[in-house]
């Protein structure tokens, strides 16, 4: 079993919940039904929330400080470019917390979640194709 076979997992889980979101971001469908898209999103915000908080408090600090010199860099790399990410998400959650905050303004739901999922996929892409190869290897 690798270090990060749970990071991957996680990140596997949230590839399935964007899949499932993607095809619900049409705002007039939102507008007759947030119901349905609010379902999705409360599924995103538990799966994601707890991901990034076990890797911004305990996975990017631990390596942020290890011997290996590379996975130290990109460690603390990653840490500076993708911790305004964990601020931007809350905010996101604040502002889509149910089907009536998302009944309001489908466009503007829409336009949020295109660009949240848009900076997740990107920071999970990052992670995997250059940082938890480092982990592993490591470990």
């Amino acid at each position: 079993m690798r270090k990060t076979d749970n990071y991957r997992k996680h990140h596997d889980d949230l590839r399935i919940i964007i899949t499932r979101l993607q095809p619900m971001l049409d705002a007039k469908a939102i507008a007759a039904n947030p119901q349905g898209v609010a379902d999705v999103v409360r599924d995103l915000f538990g799966k994601f929330s707890v991901h990034l908080a076990i890797e911004d408090s305990t996975l990017y600090p631990k390596y942020a400080v290890h011997t290996d010199a590379r996975l130290r860099q990109v460690a603390l790399t990653f840490q500076t470019e993708m911790g305004s990410l964990s601020k931007r998400f809350d905010t996101y959650k604040r502002a889509w917390a149910g089907p009536l905050a998302i009944g309001r303004d489908p466009a503007g739901f829409v336009a949020e979640t295109k660009e949240i999922i848009g900076l997740l996929t990107t920071r999970v892409r990052r992670e995997e194709t250059h940082f938890y190869d480092l982990v592993d290897t490591a470990a």
